[in-house]
C-alpha cells in the first residue's frame, strides 16, 4: 500500500499581514522535510490573488495528485485556531488582493452550490489540537476573502478526495499583541496534518451542499 499523500499550502503576505504566519511555518516544515511517520507531505506557498491561489494549487495537483489537501491561512483578529467546516460561495468585491486586484462577482463560482462540506477529517482535526493544548474551534465561517475564496474553489472543483482549511491566529513574530509564537503555531499545524493524513486512508462521504 502506498503512502498517503498531503500536500500541505500556506498563504505569503498581504496588506494585513506583511509577515504572514502560515507561509512562515510552511517554508520552516519544507525546509525540514517535515512528514508524520507514514505519510508523504508536499508543499507550496500561496500567492494572495483572486486569480492565481486555487490555481496554483490546481496545477501542483496536476503534476503531483494527492489524496487530500491542507490549506493553512492567518486569522488576524483570531483569539484561537480555526478549523473550517464550509466553503461558501461568497466573496468580497471590495478587497484588492495583493497584487491590487479586486473580484467583481459576489459569488466564488456563479454556477455553484450556496455551501459545500469541507471533505477534511474537521473533527479529528480539532481534537488533536486539543490535546496539544491548544485552542481550536471548529467554525462555519471562513470570511469573505482569500481564504473562504480558495476553500470553496477546491470543494468545488473536487481537487482532491479531501480538502480542508486551518485558520491561525497571528504570531508574536508579526505583532506584539498576539497571544502566539510561531512555534506554537508550527504545533498546530504538524497536528492538523498528522491528525489529516491519519484520516486519509479512510473512505469519505460526499459532500453535503446547499
Amino acid at each position: 500500500m502506498t503512502s498517503p499523500r498531503l500536500l500541505l499550502c500556506g498563504f505569503g503576505s498581504f496588506p494585513a499581514a506583511p509577515l504572514n504566519p502560515s507561509a512562515a511555518v510552511i517554508a520552516t516544515l519544507a525546509r525540514e522535510a517535515w512528514a508524520p511517520p507514514g505519510a508523504a507531505i508536499d508543499y507550496l506557498t500561496l500567492p494572495v490573488q483572486w486569480q492565481g491561489a486555487a490555481e496554483t494549487i490546481l496545477r501542483q495537483l496536476q503534476s503531483t495528485p494527492a489524496d487530500g489537501v491542507l490549506v493553512v491561512g492567518v486569522a488576524v483578529e483570531a483569539e484561537a485556531f480555526r478549523v473550517e467546516t464550509l466553503g461558501r460561495n461568497c466573496a468580497s468585491r471590495d478587497r484588492p488582493d495583493q497584487a491590487g486586484r479586486i473580484w467583481g462577482s459576489p459569488l466564488v463560482a456563479d454556477t455553484g452550490e450556496d455551501v459545500i462540506a469541507s471533505t477534511a477529517p474537521c473533527q479529528a482535526m480539532a481534537s488533536a489540537l486539543e490535546t496539544e493544548g491548544l485552542p481550536v474551534a471548529l467554525s462555519e465561517d471562513a470570511g469573505d476573502y482569500l481564504c473562504n475564496f480558495t476553500l470553496y474553489r477546491l470543494l468545488h472543483a473536487k481537487a482532491a478526495p479531501r480538502v480542508g482549511f486551518l485558520h491561525v491566529p497571528q504570531a508574536r513574530e508579526c505583532a506584539d499583541s498576539a497571544a502566539f509564537d510561531l512555534g506554537q503555531i508550527q504545533q498546530a499545524v504538524t497536528a492538523a496534518a498528522a491528525a489529516f493524513c491519519a484520516e486519509l486512508s479512510r473512505p469519505v462521504a460526499e459532500p453535503h451542499t446547499a
